[in-house]
């Protein structure tokens, strides 16, 4: 969900404002998937590297983040909408009280069955991967591809067949490797707060037009 912090700029508002309209939009998308029939998304919010950005802006950051789960109405309506809620990468690094209302939601939610929404969050797919096999090694177990699928954090859940990457950017940013080794992927260059409704449109109807071979 690229181009937050440019669509503050552009909108003469703080970097956070930017950032929580694409929380915001967020919500509205995976309303938007589920009306279209879409089963299962995974949103990129924060990653492991992000950790490495200033402590003020990751301190403000999680506190926004934490406002938005507590209050924000969009955040809710996704939680009434009988959509599951379930959270992706390293937890520990959060601070309790996220830690705590995110594991509050995936327990109320976790009968839904219109769509599951993966959230992404102190999320880096290569931290992803070692911890999969630490597992897997811990629990003695041989190497195979259906071993490996089943100790990520993904679990249980379908690769994704298609990526969305917003804002120019071309790249994969450690989002999901192992599970987007077929992925289809889709660029606009909207700043991810202006990505609309007509534009995911525009992605699903693309993909439907194209001829998927998986290499044979």
């Amino acid at each position: 969900m690229d181009g937050n912090s440019s669509w503050a700029t552009l909108n003469n508002c703080p970097k956070m404002e930017g950032y929580l309209k694409g929380m915001q939009n967020m919500s509205k998308i995976i309303l938007e998937l589920k009306n279209s029939s879409i089963k299962y998304a995974t949103f990129y919010a924060f990653s492991s590297e992000n950790w490495n950005r200033p402590k003020s802006w990751v301190a403000e950051f999680m506190r926004l983040a934490l406002n938005f789960f507590r209050n924000d109405p969009s955040i809710k309506a996704v939680l009434n909408a009988n959509a599951r809620l379930k959270v992706i990468g390293d937890k520990t690094k959060l601070s309790q009280e996220i830690q705590d209302i995110l594991m509050e939601y995936e327990e109320k939610t976790k009968d839904n069955t219109d769509i599951i929404v993966q959230l992404a969050i102190s999320y880096g797919a290569r931290d992803e991967i070692i911890r999969c096999l630490k597992k897997i090694s811990e629990l003695g177990l041989d190497i195979s591809e259906e071993v490996i699928s089943y100790n990520l954090d993904t679990a249980g859940i379908p690769d994704p067949d298609m990526i969305i990457r917003t804002s120019g950017k071309q790249r994969l940013s450690n989002f999901l490797l192992w599970q987007s080794a077929y992925s289809e992927f889709y660029f606009s260059d909207l700043l991810w707060p202006d990505f609309s409704k007509t534009e995911l449109q525009k992605a699903i109807k693309e993909f439907s037009n194209r001829k998927r071979t998986y290499g044979k």
